[in-house]
């Protein structure tokens, strides 16, 4: 009999260095918030089915105990896959120890990197960036790379950036979305999150469950310092 399947998303931070003028999650380098231990621990023990863990902020790999964290999804024997949402600013420096992890505990990571317009304004060279790590781990069975490509209306040229570098086979392309720093802009649609899996549960970066509303928990985390 097929076992349903959970994932728990998690925002582990509300910090961030990125700044982005449209991030849904109200995040930026002078928020600091960072989840602590026993409450990650209390939302994983919360559940006592197989679960994919997504770690999300801000940006996660600015958090201390990220792999303490994964370590500990890792030591229930539930953990099936743990998804890193990330901006890739740090990525070249996690990379070799996320494969480390992965051949350790031989868990499937997925690290799913944003690009957008404002990521590539901070440094044009972050595409470029991107391809390499793609290429570093092309042969790693168990560890893949996606990106996340969020444009505006007039950000053709990006997409056209993704598709010259031979990168769309691993790009989710997609519009921003009226949320967050973004709920005023009308001619975006509101968020919708498309699953393969049976039941899912978002988290703010202080522990509070917000079930399956996204917008709630951007207003709350908006509330965060």
């Amino acid at each position: 009999m097929e076992v349903n399947k959970v994932r728990q998303y998690i925002n582990i931070t509300n910090n961030c260095n990125a700044n982005c003028e449209f991030c849904c999650m109200w995040s930026d380098s002078s928020k600091h918030t960072f989840m602590d231990f026993n409450t990650f621990k209390s939302i994983v023990d919360s559940k006592d089915l197989p679960f994919e863990l997504q770690l999300e902020g801000g940006e996660p790999l600015l958090h201390k105990d990220m792999y303490l964290f994964m370590e500990y999804a890792r030591s229930t024997g539930r953990c099936t896959k743990i998804i890193i949402l990330t901006n890739g600013i740090l990525l070249g420096k996690h990379l070799k120890r996320i494969v480390e992890f992965h051949k350790c505990y031989d868990i499937p990571v997925v690290i799913k990197v944003s690009f957008n317009y404002w990521l590539y304004k901070i440094d044009n060279e972050s595409l470029n960036k991107i391809k390499d790590e793609v290429l570093a781990i092309e042969f790693i069975e168990g560890v893949d790379i996606l990106l996340n490509v969020r444009l505006r209306h007039e950000d053709e040229h990006i997409k056209d950036m993704i598709y010259e570098m031979g990168l769309e086979n691993i790009s989710n392309i997609f519009y921003l979305q009226s949320y967050g720093k973004y709920e005023e802009e009308t001619e975006y649609d509101k968020p919708v999150i498309v699953q393969n899996i049976d039941d899912w549960f978002i988290y703010a970066c202080d522990g509070t469950c917000f079930g399956k509303d996204l917008i709630a928990r951007s207003d709350y985390e908006r509330t965060l310092k």
